[in-house]
C-alpha cells in the first residue's frame, strides 16, 4: 500500500510539471484545477499550489461533479470561464463557495484558491466503476455518522449502495481485472444500513450487513474483508462478528484484515474528541472496549490493524501518551496472543477542528509522545512480524513474502 501511494504521488507530480511545461511552451493561460478526498494536504504544504501552478482547489464529494457535465460539472466550468471564481464573496449565493486562504510558512506567504461544493450526490447519482478498482477495492457506503470531531468524514451524509450495485462493481474487477478478491470500503462497515438519527446508541443492523456480505459471495469471490470498522460496534452485537466470520469464511488460513481507530488510550481525550466512537459504550469504557474488541475479533479469526493520533488537537499531555502507552501493555500481557498493529500517525487539522494547528512533530515532541512511538514499534516488530505477520498468506509463497515484507519495512519507516 505504502509502495502504491508512493507511485501514485510520484505520478501526480509528474503530471503536474508536464502541464506546466506544455503551458510554457503553448504561451497557454489554461487554469489547473485540483480536487478529491486529499485536497487538505495543501492545507499543510502550500507551497505546492503555487508549484504546481493551480488555480484552485476544490473540496467536497466531487461524485456529483465529473460525470455531469450537462449539469453540475457544466456550471462548474462555466463559473471557471467566466472568472466567477476569481474572489471570494460572502454575500453571493453560489453552489461553489470560493476561500482565498493565505498561509505563511517558512517565512514565506502563500495563497491558494479553495472552492467549496456542499451539494452530495445521491446514491443513484454515483456512477458504478467501468474499469477494475486497485486492490479490488468497492465502495459500499459514504459517511459515518460517528461523529468524531478529528474526522472530515462525518461530516458527510450517510448513504449506503444497494447490494445489487455492489455487486456489479465486483463482477467489472472480476470481469476485466481477473481479480478473485474484494475489498470492501467503507469508514465504518458496522453502520451500514442504520440511521444514527433513528437508531438508539448506533446500535449495528446486523440483518442488513450479513445481506450485504452475502451478496458479495455470492458473486464468487474467493476472499473479501471490509478497510474500516470501529471496535465499539464489533462487540454492540455479539451475532455479528461470528454471523459475518461464517458468510466470509474467516479462519486459521483466512485471516479478515480491517482498521480500526485506537486514536489514543486517554480516557479523558477519547471522551471530549471521539465519545460517540464508542457508542453503545461510554466512554469510561474505553479501555474494555479496546480489549473486548481485540478478543472478539481474534476469536474469529480478524486482525485489526490500529491508527492513533498523536498530538490529538494539540491537547495531549504526557499523561495521555502514557495511558496510551498503558493499554498496549495491557493487552499484550492481558491477551498474550492476541493479533493487532498499531501505527502512530501525527494530527491533521480536519473535521471539525479544521481551524486548529497541524500537531509540529519536530517541535513538540516530548518523552511520553516518544514513548508511544518506541512502544507501537516494539509491538509490531515483537508481537506481529514475530508472532503472526509472516502466517498471513501462509498458503501462497508470493503472498506469504509480501506481508511479510511490508511488515518489516513498516517497522523500519515507524
Amino acid at each position: 500500500m505504502a509502495e502504491n501511494k508512493c507511485h501514485t504521488l510520484n505520478f501526480i507530480i509528474v503530471i503536474h510539471h508536464r502541464i506546466n511545461a506544455a503551458k510554457q511552451k503553448n504561451g497557454s493561460k489554461a487554469k489547473v484545477v485540483v480536487g478529491a478526498s486529499g485536497t487538505w494536504q495543501y492545507n499543510y504544504d502550500p507551497a505546492k499550489i503555487e508549484e504546481y501552478g493551480l488555480y484552485a482547489i476544490v473540496e467536497g464529494d466531487l461524485g456529483g461533479i465529473g460525470p455531469e457535465l450537462d449539469g453540475v460539472g457544466g456550471r462548474f466550468f462555466d463559473a471557471v470561464i467566466n472568472n466567477e471564481l476569481e474572489t471570494a464573496n460572502p454575500f453571493k449565493k453560489s453552489e461553489f463557495k470560493v476561500e482565498v486562504k493565505e498561509f505563511d510558512k517558512n517565512g514565506r506567504k502563500y495563497h491558494g484558491r479553495f472552492v467549496h461544493y456542499s451539494r452530495e450526490p445521491k446514491v443513484d447519482e454515483i456512477p458504478d466503476i467501468i474499469n477494475p478498482s486497485m486492490h479490488g477495492m468497492v465502495e459500499v457506503m459514504r459517511g459515518c455518522g460517528r461523529g468524531c470531531k478529528f474526522c472530515d468524514v462525518t461530516l458527510r451524509p450517510l448513504r449506503y449502495y444497494p447490494v445489487e450495485k455492489v455487486q456489479n462493481e465486483i463482477r467489472v474487477n472480476m470481469k476485466y481485472g481477473g481479480l478473485k478478491n474484494a475489498w470492501i470500503h467503507s469508514d465504518d462497515i458496522f453502520v451500514y444500513g442504520l440511521n444514527p438519527r433513528t437508531t438508539k446508541n448506533m446500535q449495528p443492523n446486523r440483518e442488513a450487513i450479513e445481506e450485504l456480505f452475502k451478496g458479495i459471495m455470492e458473486t464468487g469471490v474467493e476472499h473479501t474483508n471490509p478497510t474500516h470498522g470501529t471496535l465499539a460496534g464489533a462487540i454492540a452485537d455479539e451475532r455479528l462478528i461470528p454471523n459475518l466470520s461464517r458468510i466470509i469464511k474467516s479462519g486459521p488460513t483466512n485471516h479478515i484484515g480491517v482498521q480500526c481507530g485506537f486514536e489514543t488510550g486517554s480516557i479523558r481525550l477519547i471522551g471530549k474528541y471521539a465519545d460517540r466512537k464508542l457508542a453503545p459504550f461510554r466512554p469510561s469504557e474505553w479501555h474494555w472496549v479496546v480489549k473486548e474488541g481485540v478478543k472478539t475479533l481474534n476469536e474469529n479469526y480478524w486482525v485489526p490493524a490500529f491508527t492513533l493520533i498523536m498530538g490529538l488537537d494539540n491537547n495531549e499531555t504526557a499523561d495521555d501518551s502514557w495511558e496510551t502507552i498503558q493499554l498496549i501493555h495491557q493487552l499484550e500481557k492481558e491477551q498474550p496472543d492476541s493479533k493487532f498493529t498499531v501505527t502512530p500517525l501525527t494530527f491533521v487539522p480536519i473535521g471539525l477542528l479544521e481551524k486548529s494547528d497541524f500537531f509540529d512533530i519536530g517541535n513538540t515532541m516530548d518523552p511520553a509522545k516518544l514513548g508511544v512511538m518506541y512502544k507501537t514499534w516494539q509491538h509490531n516488530f515483537k508481537y506481529a512480524i514475530h508472532k503472526f505477520m509472516h502466517k498471513v498468506g501462509q498458503n501462497d509463497p508470493i503472498k506469504k513474502f509480501f506481508f511479510a515484507s511490508l511488515a518489516r519495512h513498516w517497522v523500519v519507516y515507524l
